[in-house]
């Protein structure tokens, strides 16, 4: 990890599909989707579970993770995962936002929630060869390139 960097470990749901394209002059992979983390507390004078705050970030996956994310996370799929937390600023200075997002270092199921038995890997290994080609060649504006790892 390089000085300031900010490192995190998310739980959460996938909720959206997950977007593999090649990006750069390198045409590196990347895999990108959105990942809610739903807060919930037990409220003692209700003696009941309660909502609480969310959050929802997107996810950059590059290069080797982006191929396995591609192949086996799914949209609504629960996962752990763990990486560096950054913004990017979007638009002009009069509209200007600051977009939170994570570049993934490591991504899986989060088998508490979501059992070993619900997706086997003989089915998970017919799922890939039914796949039709698991990176789009595609360039983006405005995509930047992987981050150093240092």
């Amino acid at each position: 990890m390089a000085i300031g960097e900010t490192p995190v470990t998310l739980v959460g749901t996938v909720v959206s599909e997950v977007e593999s394209l090649r990006v750069g002059a390198q045409r590196h992979e990347l895999a990108m989707f959105w990942l809610r983390s739903d807060e919930r507390r037990y409220d003692k004078g209700k003696g009941e579970w309660v909502e609480g705050r969310h959050l929802s970030i997107r996810v950059k996956c590059w290069r080797r993770l982006a191929e396995a994310v591609s192949f086996a996370i799914r949209k609504g799929d629960p996962v752990i995962l763990s990486g560096r937390l950054y913004s990017n600023d979007r638009g002009e200075r009069e509209q200007s936002r600051v977009v939170p997002e994570v570049e993934a270092l490591a991504v899986g199921l989060n088998l508490a929630v979501h059992p070993a038995s619900a997706r086997p890997s003989a089915q998970l290994d017919l799922e890939l060869l039914a796949r039709p080609e698991s990176v789009r060649e595609k360039q983006l504006v405005g995509v930047s390139e992987p981050l150093a790892s240092g």
